[in-house]
């Protein structure tokens, strides 16, 4: 593996020749979508093959797989072009393993609503933990709102990740309310009938886990918003599932705004199986890591920090926001219905 700086008059192709890769594994590795505009300094991944194979007649994933006793999967992973192509010809040359790699576990969860465009889908799912499906709303009697989530469900069952239903508090217009949110918190009826309605869709359609999603949670509902958590957790543990909860990041407890106010990161840790920071805006996580993560938030299973992925082109219909978990809590993982797969990830 190599980190090449572009200098000017490097070509893809130039890069290609000097490193011995071929100039379209470049182009994937680092999502290059116009070769032609190269912009001197930018840092490109070089991935450069230890160990290839020449596919013979016959061949398939399965026995490639089988002959090099490494998951199916990893020769997704190695070779990206199989993933939306994934029937084999003989004389084709694909990546079994890569020079010098070196990897840790990784926990990695991909948002998508369930309009996005099937090969960039299939382009990710390689590489994600869960599949969380943006959204499920409620209405005032506590029925769900309905979306079409379900190839999304068996696509991610095909790649071995795990389905992740989200509720939210996205109202019939497709637009966060804070009054919706506030009906739900302060009747524990409605929490009931919501919650009863979750529980027999996410064993209908084979979910495995809950991502609570509440942007904007007045003041005067904190306290409520914690019990509803309790109440959801409990419900979620005892049938076997987890519960996820996303928070707008703040760097200290009297940050101000209506989408901080009412978050209590120390009680939603405790309650939560894990939580995701949305910090999708910020440039440069490492600075505000630290304070975040403080001894006075420690989810049950991880924190989730949201990073912005190169992984979409201009006009697609989907959206998925990737988020890389590197510091988990210290407690132990409840016991799940599902067999969750961590994502291999490679030091750059």
């Amino acid at each position: 593996m190599a980190i090449h700086v572009v200098s000017p008059g490097d070509t893809v192709w130039s890069i290609a020749r000097q490193y011995g890769v071929s100039p379209q594994r470049i182009l994937s590795d680092n999502g290059i979508l116009n070769p032609q505009a190269l912009p001197s300094g930018q840092a490109l991944l070089i991935l450069i093959p230890s160990v290839l194979y020449t596919v013979r007649p016959g061949d398939t994933l399965s026995s490639i797989s089988s002959k090099f006793a490494i998951p199916q999967l990893t020769l997704l992973q190695n070779n990206p072009s199989l993933i939306n192509s994934p029937y084999l010809q003989a004389g084709q040359t694909i990546v079994i393993a890569f020079e010098e790699e070196k990897q840790r576990r990784i926990t990695v969860n991909g948002y998508a609503y369930p309009y996005i465009r099937e090969d960039i889908l299939r382009r990710a799912l390689p590489y994600l933990t869960y599949l969380t499906i943006f959204g499920y709303g409620f209405t005032p009697d506590g029925a769900l709102i309905p979306i079409n989530d379900e190839p999304l469900i068996r696509m991610a069952y095909e790649y071995r990740t795990a389905p992740v239903m989200l509720l939210s508090s996205v109202t019939e217009d497709g637009n966060f309310s804070g009054e919706r949110a506030s009906l739900l918190f302060q009747n524990q009826a409605l929490q009931e009938t919501v919650m009863d309605n979750i529980l027999a869709l996410m064993h209908k359609k084979g979910y495995v886990g809950l991502d609570v999603d509440f942007e904007y949670v007045e003041q005067k509902d904190a306290a409520a918003f914690l019990g509803f958590l309790e109440y959801t957790a409990s419900r979620l543990h005892a049938e076997g599932f987890f519960l996820h909860t996303d928070l707008a990041p703040k760097t200290s407890a009297a940050q101000a705004g209506l989408l901080y106010e009412a978050h209590n990161y120390g009680e939603i840790g405790r309650i939560s199986d894990t939580v995701l920071l949305m910090t999708y805006e910020w440039q440069s996580l490492a600075h505000w890591l630290k304070p975040l993560y403080s001894k006075a938030f420690r989810p049950k299973r991880a924190a989730l920090f949201g990073m912005a992925f190169g992984l979409l082109e201009k006009n697609t219909a989907g959206r998925i926001s990737c988020k890389n978990n590197s510091h988990r809590g210290p407690n132990k993982k409840p016991a799940l219905r599902f067999p969750i797969r961590e994502a291999q990830g490679r030091f750059f």
